[in-house]
């Protein structure tokens, strides 16, 4: 198992330091921020008649706050949150390899801990798909631990020509056919910058059958979903492996260049998309630049992660010296909250989908329908804190998120993993 070491060789070993890595706490808690802003304009409060930047919420009243905050959208919202997330699975999926090693596993019993691991989170993402949220992303994710635990020997230079393969292949297929096959092809055209597709219900059995019907075609879309996503993935399973976000001042240049690609994205294709959406570019440009942002966003997900680490590194330095010297070091409550709902980030995921469901939809509350761009981030921001609050609750209350507790249960068992591993044939001797 020795390919998916560092390249120092080192086995890992039991940090000496009380408290948790804060770069990948922190990263998944904001993308759950993400996730929400970008859910709520696209999912759970689509706009239902025709206005300006409907991809983005609606802007209903041509207001400065609603043209800024779409533009906001367009680059750091949209296509941002989910590949930022997805790089961030990887590197989990990476860090459980590495335990695993260190715990002496052999690469058997690795791979079908690391499936169980994933096959019961796409069993929960499948239940929460149908019930709480069609939109579910947890279904896929489990799908790719799966394929992960496949791949986990594999040296890097082979997983990088891996992640180019599909991230090439997922460009082809998204611009050629939504950019290139329409110059070819006399297609009619669709605006999606003046409508939105409406998935609202008038009930929850409604609901639950438009869950079941979305299952059915996601099965069919796990391979356009692989080839969007996987690429960020493995770029996070090979950062796992250099423990990349445990040691930041080594890999600067990389985590640089990272950056360098998100904020390429952002300003090159997020930009000018929200400019045509709100009407200082030409309206027209809007679908191209859509587009162009759907094929080329997922690739913002490690330089979002990047840009976290880099931001956290100060503050990682100075925990790690007063846990050298056994001294305490208080964090700020602000950035402890946001670590404790990204450490909890599946609690934290689904209970944005009860939260949503109760207050958004027509057969519940119906908080926010036609509400526009604004009304609808105010929702999500409102939905974020609240989980923010209850993460920070149970971190006070030193309890893990009781989604995170159910799947550790499902996965490891209720003794959880050897530490170390003794074969059947040693526990007989």
């Amino acid at each position: 198992m020795s390919e998916v070491l560092p390249k120092d060789n080192a086995r890992p070993q039991r940090s000496a330091s009380s408290h948790r890595i804060l770069a990948p706490d922190i990263a998944r808690g904001l993308a759950l921020l993400g996730i929400a802003l970008a859910n709520v304009a696209t999912a759970w409060l689509t706009p239902t008649i025709v206005y300006s930047s409907a991809r983005l919420g609606g802007i209903m009243h041509d207001s400065i706050w609603e043209r800024s905050y779409a533009l906001f959208a367009a680059m750091f919202v949209h296509v941002r949150g989910l590949p930022m997330f997805s790089t961030l699975l990887g590197y989990g999926v990476g860090m459980i390899v590495l335990s695993l090693w260190r715990r002496e596993y052999p690469i058997t019993k690795a791979r079908a801990v690391v499936m169980r691991r994933y096959a019961f989170l796409a069993l929960l993402g499948l239940i929460h798909m149908v019930f709480l949220f069609w939109g579910d992303i947890m279904f896929f994710y489990g799908v790719a631990g799966v394929l992960f635990a496949l791949i986990i020997t594999l040296k890097d230079e082979f997983l990088w020509m891996l992640a180019g393969l599909l991230a090439v292949l997922s460009i082809f297929f998204t611009l050629g056919s939504t950019v290139i096959l329409p110059f070819l092809v006399d297609i009619p055209e669709v605006s999606l910058s003046s409508g939105a597709v409406d998935f609202s219900t008038k009930s929850y059995g409604e609901y639950v059958l438009l869950g079941l019907i979305i299952l059915v075609a996601q099965f069919a879309a796990i391979p356009s979903e692989l080839m969007m996503l996987m690429p960020v993935m493995i770029v996070g399973f090979i950062a796992a492996r250099h423990r990349v976000l445990s040691r930041v001042d080594e890999f600067k240049k990389p985590l640089w260049i990272a950056v360098a690609v998100f904020l390429a994205i952002a300003l090159l294709i997020g930009l000018p998309w929200g400019l045509a959406e709100i009407g200082v570019l030409p309206n027209s440009y809007a679908n191209t630049f859509y587009y162009l942002n759907q094929a080329f966003g997922p690739f913002s997900g490690p330089g979002i992660v990047a840009v976290v680490a880099l931001a956290v590194q100060p503050l990682q330095r100075r925990l790690d010296q007063a846990s050298a010297t056994g001294q305490g070091y208080k964090i700020a409550w602000p950035v402890r909250m946001v670590a404790a709902l990204g450490a909890r980030s599946m609690s934290g995921y689904v209970a944005q989908s009860i939260i949503f469901l109760v207050l958004t939809q027509k057969f519940t509350l119906g908080v926010g329908i036609g509400g526009g761009i604004l009304v609808s981030a105010a929702i999500a921001g409102g939905v974020w804190l609240f989980t923010l609050l209850g993460a920070f609750a149970l971190e006070l209350a030193h309890k893990r998120g009781p989604f995170e507790a159910a799947h550790r249960y499902l996965a490891y068992g209720k003794e959880g993993l050897q530490d170390p591993y003794v074969s059947p044939q040693r526990a007989l001797n």
